[in-house]
């Protein structure tokens, strides 16, 4: 958690969406439990016109329900929660990654279909996507895909990698 702290102190984003892990993820639960200087959103599937997700501000009268993979998530609306283009950063759980900002996640292309935007805007600025893994989670080279949306930073237990520099 302390490269976590490390590099959004240097970048000092107000909007920081976060995960509640499942299946062998990174658990955010203490950093987020101990965080006071940002804004924490929480992801919440939709998956009525296209899947993907939206994201609820955490508050302490947040209340909870599980999803239909059985993850925990904010029992709140449509409209009380906002886009992924309106965080300053999203961290992401990962399953594997590459130097390069190729990611894997649980496969279910959630965060790609959230993040489209991404694709078209090569010098787009904000959010920007944090992966969170081990280091034992890296791959030499990961194979991209077209819908694939790249790290713009990597933080494991270990360092902080920026593929782009």
């Amino acid at each position: 958690m302390h490269n976590i702290n490390q590099y959004l102190r240097l970048s000092r984003p107000q909007k920081v969406a976060a995960y509640i892990a499942t299946r062998g993820e990174i658990s955010l639960n203490p950093w987020i439990s101990k965080n006071q200087r940002h804004q924490i959103f929480l992801p919440k599937l939709y998956e009525i016109i296209s899947p993907r997700l939206r994201f609820a501000a955490l508050t302490e009268h947040t209340r909870w329900i599980r999803n239909r993979f059985k993850i925990m998530e904010p029992a709140c609306h449509w409209g009380e929660t906002q886009e992924a283009s309106q965080m300053d950063i999203i961290l992401l759980p990962l399953v594997a990654f590459d130097r390069t900002g190729q990611r894997m996640g649980m496969g279910g292309g959630y965060y790609d279909r959230s993040l489209a935007f991404r694709r078209s805007r090569k010098q787009w600025l904000k959010p920007r996507l944090i992966g969170v893994a081990h280091g034992c989670q890296e791959h030499p080279r990961l194979s991209g895909q077209s819908w694939d949306v790249p790290l713009d930073a990597i933080i494991t237990q270990n360092e902080i990698i920026h593929p782009h520099c």
